[in-house]
C-alpha cells in the first residue's frame, strides 16, 4: 500500500483500518477523467496510489487553473466528509496511476467513529489550503518560467516519476498562462537541458536545474509536505 493517509491510518488502529479497508475498492486512474465537479458532492474518495490528480478552480468563462495536486501522500474529494458544504473546485485526473475508493458516506462514518482517521485528513486538509494560498502568491506574483518548473517539480514528485505525459495545452491549464508563454517557456527549459520533450512525453533531464529557476513556492510548498509527513508518522 501506498498511500500515505491510509499506511498511517493502519499503524496508528490496525482494527479501526481493517474495518474501513474492507470498503476499499482498487481502481484506474485515467489521465483525463473527472472525478468531481465545482460545487457538487462526490459519491467517492480517492486515496491516491500513484499517478496524480490535480485539484482545478474554473471560471464561467469555461477557463481552469491548477490550484494544488494530489499524489499517493493524498486523497481527492474529502469535503463532502469533513464538512456540508461542497467546495468550488473540481478533480481531474492528470497522470494516470491507480487509487483505493471508499463511498464518501462510509468514510464520514468512520471519521464519526475513529479519531485516528479524523487526525490524519485534517492534517492532510491543511496541506491542501497550503498548496492553494500559496497558489494565489505564485500565479500572482512570479514568471511563467518559475511557475513552470516549480508545478513540474511538484508533480514529478507526487508522481515518483520524471516521465510525464502531458500536452503544452495541459501545462497552460496548469500554470495558468496561454499556450504561447508556456511554449516559451518549456522551450527556454529544454534549451536550457532540464527538460526534453517528445510525442507528448516530458522528461525532466535535470531536478536540480528545474529547483534553480523555480520561485521559493516550490520550496515553501516541499517543507509543508514535509511537516505534513512527519505529523502522520506520529499520529
Amino acid at each position: 500500500m501506498q498511500n500515505a493517509i491510509l499506511r498511517n491510518f493502519a499503524r496508528a488502529n490496525p482494527e479501526a483500518f481493517a474495518r474501513f479497508s474492507s470498503r476499499l475498492e482498487p481502481v484506474a486512474l485515467v489521465r483525463g477523467a473527472v472525478l468531481g465537479s465545482a460545487r457538487s458532492r462526490t459519491d467517492y474518495v480517492y486515496f491516491v496510489e500513484s499517478g496524480v490528480i490535480s485539484v482545478l478552480a474554473t471560471t464561467k468563462a469555461g477557463g481552469s487553473l491548477d490550484v494544488a495536486i494530489i499524489g499517493k501522500e493524498g486523497v481527492a474529494g474529502i469535503a463532502d466528509a469533513l464538512g456540508q458544504c461542497p467546495l468550488p473546485y473540481g478533480w481531474v485526473v492528470q497522470l494516470s496511476g491507480t487509487a483505493f475508493r471508499a463511498p464518501t458516506v462510509i468514510l464520514r462514518e468512520h471519521i464519526l467513529s475513529c479519531s485516528d482517521l479524523h487526525e490524519l485528513l485534517m492534517a492532510y486538509s491543511q496541506l491542501v489550503m497550503h498548496q492553494l494560498a500559496q497558489s494565489a502568491v505564485c500565479n500572482c506574483f512570479h514568471t511563467v518560467p518559475q511557475r513552470l518548473a516549480r508545478w513540474l517539480l511538484l508533480v514529478s514528485e507526487r508522481a515518483g516519476t520524471k516521465q510525464l505525459e502531458m500536452t503544452h495545452e495541459v501545462m497552460a491549464q496548469m500554470v495558468g498562462a496561454p499556450r504561447s508563454a508556456v511554449t516559451q517557456a518549456a522551450t527556454r527549459l529544454r534549451r536550457a537541458g532540464l527538460i526534453s520533450y517528445r510525442r507528448g512525453v516530458l522528461s525532466i533531464r535535470s531536478t536540480r536545474g528545474l529547483q534553480r529557476v523555480a520561485c521559493e513556492c516550490f520550496d515553501t510548498i516541499a517543507r509543508a509536505m514535509d511537516r505534513q509527513a512527519d505529523t502522520s508518522a506520529t499520529a
